[in-house]
C-alpha cells in the first residue's frame, strides 16, 4: 500500500504534465479532422485521482509491483484522448487518420464480454470502438515540447451515441461498490445498447442520404464536410486504388478558394477532377484540384491565398 501512495503522490506532482500531453493530441486530432471534413467531438483528459487509486489497487491484487517505475509502465491511460463520430461509417478514414499520423504501438477492438461472475447474456454486442495505444510524432510538435513524443497516450474511437452508452455503463458497473448489477439492471443497460445500435443504423443512413444529395445536387456546396464527403466518394467510385483510403487533404482551403471563384458545386468542379490523378499518393487531391485551377488561371492566385489564411 506504501507504494501505491508513493505512485499517487508523484502522479499528482506530474498531473498537469499528462493534462498537456493529451491536450496536444486531441488539438493535432481535431484540426487533421476538421481540415478533412470528419465531422466528430474530440476531448482529452488526464487520468483522475479517485479512478486512478482504484485502478491501481486493483491491479496490484494480481501484478506485483517493486517500484512506481513498473507502475507506470502497467497503466497506459494516464493520458487519454476520445473521437467521438457523428456518422460512424467514418471510422476507416479515421483509422487510416491516426495510423498515418501517430506512431501506433497497439490496436483493441471492441466488444468485450463481461468478465465478472455472474455477468448477464447480452442481447446486442456492447460497447463497439476502437482503441489505439499510440505516441506523438517527433516531428509534429514543437522543440519544447519534443519530450512528448516518449509518452504513451490512449485514443478511443467510437460513435457519439456508443460513447454516450459506454460512460453510462462504466459509472453503473464499474464503479458499483458490489462490482455488479442485478439482472434487471444489466437488462436495461442491454436494452439501451439496442437502441444505441440502431441509432448508429440510422446515423450510417443518414448519411448515405446526406451523400447523396450531395452528389446529385447542382446547389454550391454548404460546407467544406460536403466537399470533403463528395471528392471522397467520387475518388472511391474512379480510382483504381480501390483497397485504399482517398488521398483528400486540405478541404477547408480548399472549399475557400472553389467559393471565392465561383466553381463551388458539382458540375463546376468535375471537370476539373477529370484532369486529376486519383491514384496519387504523393500529392492530395485537394491541392491537385487548386494546381489545375491555378495552370489554366493564374489571375486566381489571390484568392487562392486568401483562402489558405482565412
Amino acid at each position: 500500500m506504501a507504494l501505491i501512495n508513493e505512485f499517487i503522490d508523484d502522479y499528482k506532482s506530474k498531473i498537469s504534465h499528462y493534462e498537456h500531453l493529451a491536450q496536444t493530441c486531441a488539438k493535432q486530432c481535431e484540426s487533421a479532422l476538421k481540415r478533412q471534413g470528419l465531422r466528430a467531438l474530440v476531448t482529452f483528459r488526464a487520468k483522475r485521482l479517485d479512478s486512478l487509486t482504484s485502478k491501481v489497487e486493483n491491479r496490484a491484487k494480481e501484478k506485483a509491483y517493486q517500484s512506481i517505475e513498473e507502475i507506470y509502465e502497467d497503466i497506459v491511460d494516464l493520458a487519454g484522448v476520445r473521437i467521438a463520430l457523428y456518422f460512424p461509417g467514418d471510422r476507416e478514414e479515421v483509422d487510416h487518420f491516426v495510423c498515418s499520423h501517430f506512431d501506433v504501438d497497439h490496436v483493441k477492438d471492441f466488444p468485450e464480454a463481461l468478465l465478472h461472475p455472474g455477468a448477464y447474456q447480452k442481447r446486442f454486442l456492447g460497447y463497439v470502438g476502437r482503441h489505439y495505444r499510440l505516441r506523438l510524432k517527433p516531428e509534429t510538435l514543437s522543440l519544447a515540447d519534443k519530450h512528448l513524443a516518449d509518452e504513451v497516450i490512449e485514443l478511443q474511437v467510437g460513435s457519439v451515441l456508443m460513447h454516450a452508452w459506454a460512460e453510462v455503463e462504466h459509472d453503473l458497473v464499474y464503479k458499483s461498490t458490489e462490482g455488479f448489477l442485478s439482472q434487471d439492471e444489466y437488462a436495461i443497460l442491454d436494452e439501451l445498447n439496442g437502441l444505441m445500435h440502431a441509432g448508429e443504423i440510422a446515423l450510417e443512413r443518414l448519411q448515405t442520404a446526406v451523400k447523396r444529395r450531395i452528389n446529385t445536387e447542382r446547389q454550391p456546396f454548404s460546407n467544406h464536410y460536403e466537399l470533403s464527403s463528395y471528392l471522397y466518394d467520387h475518388t472511391r467510385k474512379a480510382s483504381r486504388r480501390s483497397d485504399s483510403e482517398p488521398f483528400i487533404g486540405r478541404t477547408d482551403v480548399l472549399f475557400h478558394f472553389l467559393k471565392s471563384i465561383g466553381l463551388n458545386s458539382v458540375p463546376a468542379l468535375k471537370p476539373v477532377l477529370q484532369s486529376c490523378n486519383l491514384d496519387c499518393v504523393d500529392q492530395p487531391l485537394a491541392q491537385q484540384i487548386v494546381d489545375r485551377i491555378l495552370q489554366s488561371n493564374p489571375d486566381f492566385y489571390g484568392a487562392y491565398n486568401d483562402a489558405r489564411i482565412t
